[in-house]
Order: C-alpha cells, then sequence, then structure tokens
C-alpha cells in the first residue's frame, strides 16, 4: 500500500489522473492533476507517510497534515491507520462541506480504487478528520 500511494504510475492508473510525486523527504507533489499539492514530512518506507496537504479550492495559506501509517500484522494484511487533520471548515467559496468532501475523496477516490485496481485488497478502514 506504501508504494501504490508513493508511485506516480500506479497513483495515475488507480485515479485515472496526472500526478507527480517525490519519494524523497521534503519533495513535493501533485496529485488529482495539480488540485492537490504539497511535500513529504516524513517517510518510511512501508510504515509511515506524513505530508502536508493544500487543495487548490482552499483558502489561502491553509496547510493539512495526513499521516498514514502501515502495519501487516500477518503476511496479506495490511492495516492503514489514517489521519487528516487541520482541514478548513470552508473552502474559499463559502462551501462547509470541506470536511466531508475530503472523507468521501479518500473512501471513493482513493481507496475504493485502490480495490477496484488491486483487487486483492480487503478493506477495511477508519478515518479520522480533524
Amino acid at each position: 500500500m506504501y508504494e501504490i500511494l508513493m508511485d506516480e504510475n500506479r497513483w495515475k492508473g488507480f485515479t485515472q489522473s496526472n500526478a507527480r510525486i517525490s519519494k524523497e523527504l521534503g519533495g513535493e507533489f501533485s496529485i488529482f492533476d495539480g488540485s492537490v499539492t504539497g511535500t513529504n514530512v516524513e517517510l518510511q518506507e512501508g510504515k509511515i507517510i506524513v505530508q502536508k496537504w493544500r487543495f487548490g479550492s482552499w483558502p489561502d495559506g491553509i496547510v493539512s497534515t495526513v499521516r498514514l501509517t502501515f502495519d501487516e500484522p500477518e503476511p496479506g494484511l495490511t492495516v492503514i491507520q489514517l489521519l487528516h487533520t487541520d482541514i478548513p471548515e470552508e473552502d474559499r467559496y463559502g462551501n462547509a462541506t470541506v470536511v466531508e468532501n475530503t472523507e468521501r475523496g479518500w473512501r471513493d477516490l482513493i481507496f475504493h480504487r485502490i480495490r477496484a485496481v488491486f483487487w486483492f485488497w480487503h478493506m477495511s478502514y477508519f478515518d479520522i478528520f480533524n
């Protein structure tokens, strides 16, 4: 799962959108055709991804933090914990559905699509936002 989320070709495959993803600490990324941009804050291959995320529709200066941890308690089973914090209450246009849209994006545009493309993955996850 770590590799799927950090590989721009795999990202392009499951989202059907353009992506540029640096695998370096401090490196930048751009996903969903540039709608989301950010930097890598902490990377431990196969274990942790921490990134600063910014959606283009958010007010200027707002940056959130995404923390994904991966655990493999048994071969073939990966448990992912997602913590996405500092999401604004509304976007630059006054829409107050940012948290709900972000949660839906993780579920529908990322996790469900990974499951559809990499069918072997059994999806059971718990999201924590803000």
